[in-house]
């Protein structure tokens, strides 16, 4: 990705370039406050603007977040999207409340690294200190929950982590100028109606809703074809415009329904169950499921030229790479689908489910389809697991994983010491740990090259038909490979995808 400089920044500012939205924030020394360099507002002189590579360094320097532009609504910033390693797992922590109920030094620790040096690398890479991105994000996220939620002060308060509703109009109005009332748009559940009645994916009254927004351009119809074909019985649902599940947080647990705008441009994400009130990493959790933060014009530049490719993005210029809800969950499912296909993969995974997983409360699942969580590794460790129709061997590579995560420092560990765990696991091949990196862990430059659909799609394109000819072809779309990938899947997908079977109504009582 391209290196931004202050002059670049500048470029960017006066074309208002959506592709560098989220990647640097414009603060304007004459009137206090910070933008996103979309910002709609009138262009500031050169010499009265400052650039910042995060919202949190703007408001730590003293800037005000514009309210036209919405600073808190931007993408993902460079912060969190892997300029290092250590401070992209340290954004994420904080991001999930890692300083609300710890200190720098037990963050650090969690991270495998000192204090003074998680300061140090967090002040050059995002321009802040740890606690200050802390107290920075906790307005930031106050503010889009006023916006994009349907959650009451109080509860904002509450989950942003102010402490009191009197601290939290205090932060507020220092921060922005106004209470915080001023700027609830009133997001709502639709009025429960007998159309709703009969849909059990639609929002109810006292649903928490969240939405969501996407960088664009953004294709939901593949995201959902995707899942739609390796959605687990009893675990997930996929509609036409919906991807619904049940869900574990902290020992909560609840229903997650994500309703994907018609126009694109985002996912509205409702809660049911006592779990919604981890809404903020929930929240997290959806944006890398769906990867809403991908910069992808930026990424696909690089195959402008790539005659194997080019036509792929060409069809589907917003394609996304499909996270995971859970590392664990990803692993198993990872296992189960070496050597067999998608549908046997997703057959044993339900046999899992269903057979170990936790049922859920019929109030949360009714009419639904979904009705137990995915088991826990401790839950599955010393089980049967030949008993869903797995080999002796095929069970004891799985028993490993399971063992694996059921440690209680695999928390702690970074994604390359777990994935050092895995190649040491006996059964565990190259397509399992690229395709748990690409998924699980995130990386941009994972690629499974001896996965037989990328390879049919190569060789159907015109390119190599092979592994290895393949994987040296494809040097050249480093360091975003896992895009190539999933566009070679893409042009597979759509032809053999399943269609959403329409939700029957519910019977009346």
């Amino acid at each position: 990705m391209e290196q931004l400089n202050d002059d670049i920044c500048y470029h960017a500012l006066k074309a208002r370039d959506r592709r560098f939205d989220g990647r640097f924030y414009t603060a304007v020394l004459t009137t206090g406050i910070f933008c996103r360099p979309i910002c709609p507002a009138v262009t500031p002189k050169r010499v009265n603007v400052q650039f910042y590579p995060s919202a949190e360094a703007a408001i730590a320097h003293g800037f005000r977040p514009c309210l036209r532009c919405r600073p808190e609504a931007a993408p993902g910033s460079p912060a969190s999207a892997g300029v290092h390693a250590t401070v992209a797992r340290a954004v994420r922590l904080i991001e999930e409340g890692a300083l609300e109920t710890g200190s720098v030094e037990q963050l650090a620790d969690r991270l495998g690294v000192g204090d003074r040096h998680l300061r140090r690398i967090f002040k050059e890479h995002t321009g802040v200190t740890p606690q200050d991105h802390a107290k920075a994000r906790r307005l930031l996220r106050a503010r889009q929950l006023i916006v994009d939620s349907n959650l009451s002060m109080t509860e904002i308060a509450d989950i942003a982590g102010f402490g009191s509703l009197r601290r939290f109009n205090d932060a507020m109005k220092t921060a922005y100028g106004h209470a915080p009332t001023a700027f609830r748009r009133g997001i709502k559940a639709e009025p429960v109606s007998d159309k709703n009645d009969n849909d059990p994916f639609a929002p109810k009254s006292d649903d928490l809703i969240l939405r969501l927004r996407a960088r664009q351009p953004f294709d939901a119809d593949y995201l959902l074809t995707f899942f739609r074909a390796r959605a687990i019985p009893g675990l997930e649902a996929v509609g036409d415009r919906t991807y619904a599940r049940g869900f574990r947080i902290h020992d909560a647990v609840g229903l997650m329904i994500c309703r994907f705008a018609s126009d694109q441009g985002g996912v509205d994400v409702i809660l049911r169950g006592p779990a919604r009130d981890a809404v903020l990493e929930i929240g997290g959790r959806v944006r890398r499921l769906f990867d809403l933060d991908a910069d992808v014009p930026s990424i696909t530049a690089l195959f402008a030229d790539d005659e194997l490719l080019r036509p792929l993005v060409d069809k589907r210029p917003g394609l996304r790479v499909p996270g995971c809800w859970d590392r664990f969950e990803l692993a198993i499912r990872a296992v189960l689908g070496q050597q067999v296909s998608v549908a046997a993969a997703r057959t044993l995974a339900g046999r899992l489910v269903a057979r170990f997983g936790q049922v859920l409360p019929e109030n949360l699942i009714a009419g639904t389809g979904i009705t137990h969580l995915f088991p826990k590794p401790a839950t599955l460790q010393q089980q049967d697991l030949i008993s869903i129709g797995l080999t002796t061997r095929r069970a004891q590579t799985l028993a490993d994983i399971i063992d694996l995560f059921a440690d209680p420092q695999c928390d702690r560990q970074s994604g390359d010491d777990i994935l050092a765990a895995m190649t040491a696991t006996k059964g565990i091949g190259p397509w399992t740990l690229n395709y748990f990196g690409l998924r699980g862990l995130g990386d941009p430059d994972a690629f499974p090259a001896a996965d037989l659909g990328i390879l049919k799609a190569s060789e159907i394109g015109g390119g190599p038909a092979k592994p290895k000819p393949l994987e040296q072809h494809a040097e050249r779309w480093r360091p975003w490979r896992a895009y190539a990938a999933q566009y070679l899947w893409s042009a597979l997908e759509q032809e053999h995808a399943p269609k959403p079977k329409p939700q029957p109504p519910r019977k009346g009582k």
